[in-house]
């Protein structure tokens, strides 16, 4: 469990990554350069691709959380990697959900790219999200509002189009996430308009609206909307 820096992810607490090994998705920009952050770490650092469960001991697990994590605080699960890909085991998930259910104090953020693949009902503590970083994810949208999850919420990043589609969705989703691509420029870069055309949008909805600190420079002089979903 990893205390997470304000500056990077910003709107979790704590990283959580039971399950290690290199991400299979391989998330690419159109010209498709990868940009996942999670698989450039695993071949710089020369770290063990091979994806494995790394709970020894789930009922320690348990305890640690209990005794250090403070109630409310919010837990970022498998930020390194797609918990619902194929490649990830059904039992590892077991063990993750059964945890999860055992802490109801603690909040679990979880984000995939593949809600079709979800397989289980959502405990109340977990706020399920998808990715959607164009047009052509909208279809996650659909498949999230059709989970059972008390918190539904899209992260838009990196914001590779203005998606504003995604408005269209608020009646039924918790909170929006905006950040821009980082590492390859600025060439995807939101222009401060569409960020103004999110932030009008999320207000009239009543939907809060998190922008991550990346988004400062194009944002300006005013204080980042860094909002949470009411619980």
């Amino acid at each position: 469990m990893n205390k997470q820096d304000k500056k990077g992810i910003g709107w979790c607490d704590y990283t959580w990554n039971p399950i290690k090994g290199m991400c299979p998705v391989n998330c690419k920009l159109p010209d498709g350069k990868e940009y996942c952050y999670a698989r450039k770490m695993y071949k710089r650092f020369k770290w063990n691709p091979e994806l494995r469960f790394a709970l020894d001991d789930p009922i320690e697990i348990d305890k640690l959380l209990n005794q250090n994590i403070p109630d409310g605080s919010k837990v970022f699960v498998c930020s390194t990697i797609e918990l619902f890909h194929p490649e990830i085991k059904k039992e590892w998930r077991d063990t993750l959900f059964s945890i999860i259910k055992n802490n109801p104090s603690i909040v679990f953020q979880i984000l995939t790219k593949m809600p079709e693949n979800i397989d289980r009902e959502m405990p109340d503590n977990v706020h399920l999200g998808v990715t959607i970083t164009g047009n052509d994810d909208e279809w996650r949208t659909d498949a999230l509002i059709k989970t059972d999850a008390r918190i539904k919420f899209i992260s838009h990043e990196p914001m590779l189009s203005d998606c504003k589609e995604i408005i269209y969705s608020f009646d039924d989703i918790s909170w929006l996430i905006l950040g821009r691509l980082t590492g390859h420029g600025k060439k995807y870069d939101p222009t401060g308009a569409v960020l103004e055309d999110f932030a009008n949008a999320t207000e009239k909805y009543k939907i809060p609206l998190f922008m991550k600190e990346n988004l400062k420079e194009i944002w300006g002089n005013a204080p980042l909307i860094q909002e949470f979903p009411q619980e």
